[in-house]
């Protein structure tokens, strides 16, 4: 059942068994379980590296025979899990409690559970890096890459996710054990209603508590790189707006600038119209030579004059017209239209 597709791309599970004889006294437990961890990889800039990552699939079963024997298979586990799991059984316990499946269980929960608190506080660096920086110069200056930080927030909801699903398995776990053997606890040392301070299922609810905790603060890091990345479009879209008002003033400007010389050159260009007539060789000024009088001349033919201009700049505001209607046209059809793109 572990190797069907199902289980293998299941983002958690937890299942026991128990096997009995004909009278009804137990020839085997056994327990099946899955713990996913996400793992960013810690020291990347938020800014100039991409998010390195891993996950760690791991499963694990077990089966305690009656004669004591236990056996635990864990599968795809990485080495900081397979190192501490070694040093917490081979740590010697005075007193080993009776129910093996628990204490195997409870080792392993406890390694997968540090393996969730290194997880978070990865993420947790990654989020207070971003609040540290902003108010550095170089936080608008070196561009947000809003869609990495949206990466970010997907890794951190990923993380929320199977820390959930983490708590529901050990909790199954919990349920799993009073529901097959019938009693609260089997571990040495308790009897009655008397605690005992090295039960298996008493720090199991400790890490229990402490995954659920672990959960917490992931939805917490996810709220504050919500905000963070608000709060980011929200500046840069201040900083756009403030330059869009720089170009605007500076735009009105430029326009008085050319509302002067505009001005400047209307009042000029009657004279400078005039003077370039009366310059024309069609007017001369003569002077009689016998009584030393000046007059004005005035070619009969000044009319060759008006007959090219009139035209010239007739021709001259139709092609204008022509050129500016037609640049309407091409800009109206390159615009897209809803019609074409459709609901």
């Amino acid at each position: 059942m572990l190797w069907t597709k199902t289980c293998r791309e299941a983002n958690g599970y937890a299942g026991s068994a128990r096997g009995l004889d004909k009278d009804q006294k137990t020839l085997v437990d056994t327990s099946w379980f899955q713990f996913l961890v996400k793992q960013l990889r810690a020291g990347a800039n938020t800014f100039q590296q991409e998010y390195v990552y891993e996950w760690y699939e791991m499963e694990f079963f077990m089966y305690v025979l009656s004669s004591g024997a236990s056996v635990a298979f864990c599968i795809d586990t990485p080495p900081a899990f397979q190192n501490g799991l070694l040093e917490a059984l081979n740590s010697g316990r005075n007193d080993p409690p009776k129910d093996a499946m628990a204490f195997l269980q409870c080792a392993v929960v406890a390694e997968v559970s540090r393996l969730y608190d290194v997880s978070v506080w990865t993420l947790r660096d990654k989020v207070r890096e971003l609040e540290k920086i902003r108010s550095a110069a170089r936080y608008l200056e070196s561009g947000l890459d809003f869609p990495r930080l949206h990466d970010l927030a997907r890794h951190i909801i990923h993380t929320c996710e199977v820390l959930s699903v983490a708590a529901d398995t050990v909790n199954t776990l919990l349920v799993d054990h009073r529901s097959s053997s019938g009693k609260a606890c089997e571990c040495a040392g308790a009897s009655g209603h008397s605690p005992n301070p090295n039960c298996p299922h008493t720090e199991m609810r400790f890490w229990l508590g402490l995954l659920q905790n672990f959960g917490r603060r992931a939805k917490s890091l996810n709220e504050r790189l919500s905000h963070e990345i608000t709060l980011g479009f929200n500046l840069v879209v201040q900083r756009d707006t403030r330059a869009t008002m720089e170009i605007s003033s500076a735009a009105r400007s430029d326009s008085a600038s050319m509302k002067t010389i505009a001005v400047v050159t209307l009042a000029f260009l009657p004279a400078t119209f005039v003077c370039t007539i009366f310059s024309m060789s069609f007017f001369t000024l003569n002077v009689d030579d016998a009584t030393g009088e000046k007059h004005w001349m005035m070619s009969d033919r000044f009319w060759i004059y008006w007959v090219i201009t009139v035209p010239l700049t007739v021709l001259t505001l139709i092609c204008w017209w022509y050129g500016q209607h037609r640049g309407d046209k091409q800009g109206k059809a390159r615009e897209p239209s809803w019609k074409s793109e459709g609901p």
